[in-house]
């Protein structure tokens, strides 16, 4: 007879040190962001009297409005950074998932030639530079495209996935074929709905790369673009040179320490909304190849 009750597991140093450990890095993270929240939520005036702490100084939205009124800048680069990651991310997707299914096909001619050949770009790139060039040549300097189309056919993305397919039984698409499925209704109807982890972590990492990007916006844009600019470059001039987009003396009465803090939860907002959202499709999509089925 088995009794039933509270099995009693003896906690071990090891476990300990874990937990503390765990329990130090998450107030490492949680501290700044919960400082730069409190800060863009506080009086204006009160900070500069007494400085950022830990607690709200008279609660107000000021700095969230004056972010936005001063300007439309604040808010088209919001715009301009929703629409760059998204589409990078679904083009991107896309193209590595078409093209890692190419070559993952046992029947491909020249399979190993051109498996080779996709991965000379990783070690022998063209570089800042060249990409530049190309941007400039083919006319989409100065358009949001020079934001989208650089990343969305990445060597390590098509490998990722590749090797996903791999770990595909052969006997599922010999049973497609059976049913008289074509290559393209395998991919569509086999192969991606197991690969959708996979799918949604190579856009999520697409995603976070092009929403915390600001230096092609510097590369690929004259100063005077404002109306492309992304989030990130914007909040890095709203944090050096606030005076450049407002207008308006920061010695003035202008809540400009609450508004810089407001600007940077703003931006931080929609990595917090959508990596604990995506978290489970993120750990099966990076340990997914990791086992031949």
């Amino acid at each position: 007879m088995i009794r039933r009750g509270h099995v009693n597991k003896k906690v071990s140093l090891f476990d300990i040190f874990n937990y503390t450990l765990m329990i130090v890095l998450s107030l490492v993270f949680l501290i700044p962001f919960w400082i730069i929240l409190v800060s863009s939520l506080s009086d204006n005036s009160k900070l500069m009297s007494n400085g950022i702490g830990l607690w709200f100084q008279g609660f107000t939205f000021d700095g969230y409005k004056y972010l936005f009124e001063m300007s439309n800048l604040f808010f088209n680069s919001l715009l301009n950074s929703v629409i760059v990651s998204f589409a990078s991310s679904i083009i991107s997707v896309v193209l590595c998932t078409s093209a890692a299914y190419v070559l993952s096909r046992k029947g491909l001619v020249g399979r190993k030639f051109f498996n080779i050949l996709f991965m000379i770009p990783m070690f022998f790139g063209g570089g800042t530079i060249a990409l530049f060039l190309v941007i400039k040549w083919i006319n989409l300097y100065n358009t949001l495209w020079a934001l989208i189309l650089p990343c969305t056919l990445r060597i390590v993305s098509i490998l990722l996935m590749r090797n996903f397919f791999y770990t595909i039984p052969d006997s599922l698409s010999e049973a497609a074929e059976i049913d008289g499925a074509n290559e393209f209704q395998k991919m569509v109807k086999v192969y991606i709905p197991l690969a959708i982890p996979m799918m949604m972590t190579i856009g999520l990492i697409i995603f976070v790369d092009r929403w915390n990007n600001w230096l092609d916006t510097l590369l690929y844009f004259d100063s005077t673009k404002e109306t492309s600019w992304t989030i990130q470059y914007v909040l890095r001039q709203i944090l050096t040179n606030m005076n450049s987009i407002s207008g308006i003396d920061e010695s003035s009465l202008a809540p400009v320490i609450a508004a810089r803090n407001a600007a940077i939860v703003i931006t931080v907002i929609p990595l917090m909304i959508l990596s604990p959202m995506l978290h489970k499709y993120y750990v099966k999509g990076m340990t997914a190849g990791s086992v031949k089925q």
